[in-house]
Protein backbone atom coordinates (compact mmCIF):
# COMPACT_ATOMS: atom_id res chain seq x y z
CA UNK A 1 0.00 0.00 0.00
CA UNK A 2 3.02 2.44 0.95
CA UNK A 3 3.86 2.22 -3.23
CA UNK A 4 0.45 2.85 -4.33
CA UNK A 5 0.46 6.85 -4.06
CA UNK A 6 4.50 6.82 -5.67
CA UNK A 7 2.25 4.95 -8.39
CA UNK A 8 -0.58 7.50 -8.60
CA UNK A 9 2.21 10.46 -8.32
CA UNK A 10 3.68 8.65 -11.42
CA UNK A 11 0.96 8.32 -13.39
CA UNK A 12 -0.34 11.67 -12.63
CA UNK A 13 2.67 13.02 -14.34
CA UNK A 14 2.54 10.51 -17.05
CA UNK A 15 -0.74 11.55 -18.09
CA UNK A 16 0.34 15.33 -17.71
CA UNK A 17 3.19 15.21 -19.77
CA UNK A 18 1.22 13.04 -22.39
CA UNK A 19 -1.72 15.78 -22.29
CA UNK A 20 1.16 18.81 -22.49
CA UNK A 21 2.83 16.98 -25.47
CA UNK A 22 -0.58 16.95 -27.35
CA UNK A 23 -1.10 20.07 -26.79
CA UNK A 24 1.99 21.23 -28.58
CA UNK A 25 0.88 19.55 -31.62
CA UNK A 26 1.18 21.49 -34.44
CA UNK A 27 -3.22 21.57 -35.96
CA UNK A 28 -2.84 20.40 -39.09
CA UNK A 29 -6.11 19.90 -41.06
CA UNK A 30 -7.62 17.90 -43.25
CA UNK A 31 -7.75 19.99 -45.88
CA UNK A 32 -4.09 20.23 -45.33
CA UNK A 33 -3.27 16.40 -45.35
CA UNK A 34 -5.64 16.10 -48.34
CA UNK A 35 -3.81 19.24 -50.31
CA UNK A 36 -0.97 16.77 -49.87
CA UNK A 37 -2.18 13.64 -50.56
CA UNK A 38 -3.75 15.19 -53.62
CA UNK A 39 -0.41 16.28 -54.84
CA UNK A 40 1.55 13.24 -54.34
CA UNK A 41 -1.30 11.13 -56.15
CA UNK A 42 -0.42 13.20 -59.13
CA UNK A 43 3.47 12.72 -58.91
CA UNK A 44 3.23 9.04 -60.00
CA UNK A 45 6.41 9.03 -62.13
CA UNK A 46 8.22 11.30 -59.60
CA UNK A 47 9.64 10.95 -56.30
CA UNK A 48 6.51 13.78 -55.29
CA UNK A 49 9.37 16.76 -54.38
CA UNK A 50 7.07 19.27 -55.86
CA UNK A 51 4.70 18.65 -53.07
CA UNK A 52 6.84 19.76 -50.32
CA UNK A 53 5.99 23.33 -49.50
CA UNK A 54 2.01 23.55 -51.32
CA UNK A 55 0.32 24.08 -47.30
CA UNK A 56 3.55 25.78 -46.05
CA UNK A 57 4.22 28.08 -48.85
CA UNK A 58 1.29 30.16 -49.21
CA UNK A 59 0.26 30.01 -45.79
CA UNK A 60 3.27 31.92 -45.09
CA UNK A 61 2.77 34.97 -47.71
CA UNK A 62 -0.77 35.09 -46.06
CA UNK A 63 0.52 35.74 -42.96
CA UNK A 64 2.91 38.33 -44.59
CA UNK A 65 6.24 36.77 -42.94
CA UNK A 66 5.00 37.54 -39.31
CA UNK A 67 7.62 35.14 -37.71
CA UNK A 68 4.95 33.38 -34.96
CA UNK A 69 2.05 32.45 -38.10
CA UNK A 70 5.19 31.60 -40.39
CA UNK A 71 5.88 28.81 -37.85
CA UNK A 72 2.08 27.86 -37.35
CA UNK A 73 2.06 27.83 -40.92
CA UNK A 74 5.49 25.55 -41.29
CA UNK A 75 4.30 23.24 -37.85
CA UNK A 76 1.13 22.33 -40.17
CA UNK A 77 2.58 21.06 -43.12
CA UNK A 78 5.64 19.34 -41.07
CA UNK A 79 2.66 17.62 -39.20
CA UNK A 80 1.74 16.17 -41.86
CA UNK A 81 4.47 14.65 -43.52
CA UNK A 82 5.20 13.34 -39.97
CA UNK A 83 2.14 11.77 -40.46
CA UNK A 84 2.58 10.53 -43.94
CA UNK A 85 6.21 9.53 -42.21
CA UNK A 86 5.05 7.12 -39.70
CA UNK A 87 2.54 5.29 -42.50
CA UNK A 88 5.73 5.01 -44.77
CA UNK A 89 8.29 3.30 -41.74
CA UNK A 90 4.48 0.95 -41.00
CA UNK A 91 5.26 0.03 -45.13
CA UNK A 92 8.64 -0.86 -44.98
CA UNK A 93 7.83 -2.63 -41.56
CA UNK A 94 5.18 -4.58 -43.70
CA UNK A 95 7.49 -6.08 -46.47
CA UNK A 96 8.64 -7.99 -43.87
CA UNK A 97 12.55 -7.95 -44.73
CA UNK A 98 14.49 -8.42 -41.75
CA UNK A 99 17.87 -6.65 -42.42
CA UNK A 100 15.83 -3.61 -44.78
CA UNK A 101 13.65 -3.16 -41.09
CA UNK A 102 17.18 -3.24 -39.38
CA UNK A 103 18.96 -0.97 -42.10
CA UNK A 104 16.09 1.19 -42.27
CA UNK A 105 15.50 1.91 -38.23
CA UNK A 106 19.13 2.45 -37.75
CA UNK A 107 19.49 4.97 -40.48
CA UNK A 108 15.95 6.57 -39.04
CA UNK A 109 18.39 7.39 -35.43
CA UNK A 110 21.23 8.49 -37.54
CA UNK A 111 18.68 11.05 -39.87
CA UNK A 112 16.99 11.92 -36.40
CA UNK A 113 20.44 12.97 -34.61
CA UNK A 114 21.25 14.82 -37.89
CA UNK A 115 17.82 16.82 -37.96
CA UNK A 116 18.53 17.83 -34.35
CA UNK A 117 21.96 18.87 -35.42
CA UNK A 118 21.58 20.71 -39.08
CA UNK A 119 17.92 22.23 -38.47
CA UNK A 120 18.52 24.61 -35.34
CA UNK A 121 21.59 26.11 -37.42
CA UNK A 122 19.20 27.84 -39.70
CA UNK A 123 17.42 29.71 -36.57
CA UNK A 124 20.66 30.72 -35.42
CA UNK A 125 21.85 32.34 -38.98
CA UNK A 126 21.06 35.64 -40.99
CA UNK A 127 16.90 35.55 -40.44
CA UNK A 128 15.09 34.85 -43.90
CA UNK A 129 17.41 31.90 -44.79
CA UNK A 130 14.40 29.92 -44.90
CA UNK A 131 11.04 31.18 -43.48
CA UNK A 132 9.84 29.86 -40.29
CA UNK A 133 13.91 28.80 -39.87
CA UNK A 134 14.71 25.48 -38.18
CA UNK A 135 11.21 24.52 -38.57
CA UNK A 136 11.28 25.02 -42.14
CA UNK A 137 14.45 22.79 -42.14
CA UNK A 138 12.78 20.32 -40.41
CA UNK A 139 9.69 20.51 -42.74
CA UNK A 140 11.23 19.67 -46.08
CA UNK A 141 13.74 16.95 -44.36
CA UNK A 142 10.88 15.32 -43.01
CA UNK A 143 8.79 15.59 -46.39
CA UNK A 144 11.74 14.66 -48.43
CA UNK A 145 12.48 11.59 -46.04
CA UNK A 146 8.83 10.27 -46.03
CA UNK A 147 8.97 10.56 -50.31
CA UNK A 148 12.25 8.05 -50.19
CA UNK A 149 10.83 5.86 -47.47
CA UNK A 150 7.36 6.07 -49.31
CA UNK A 151 9.15 4.93 -52.86
CA UNK A 152 10.75 2.20 -50.49
CA UNK A 153 7.39 0.67 -48.87
CA UNK A 154 5.97 0.18 -52.10
CA UNK A 155 9.18 -1.92 -53.32
CA UNK A 156 9.31 -4.55 -50.40
CA UNK A 157 5.47 -4.87 -50.83
CA UNK A 158 5.60 -5.79 -54.32
CA UNK A 159 5.57 -9.24 -54.15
Amino acid sequence: MGRLPFVSILGAIVAAFVCGAAQAQPVATAQDAGAIKTCLEGQDAKLGYACIGIVADPCIAAAEYDTAKTKACVERERAVWQAELEAALRGVRKGGFKEIIEAVTQAQKNWEASLRTLCPIFGKIDPGTLPGNAGYCTMVETAGRTLLLRRLAQAVNEH
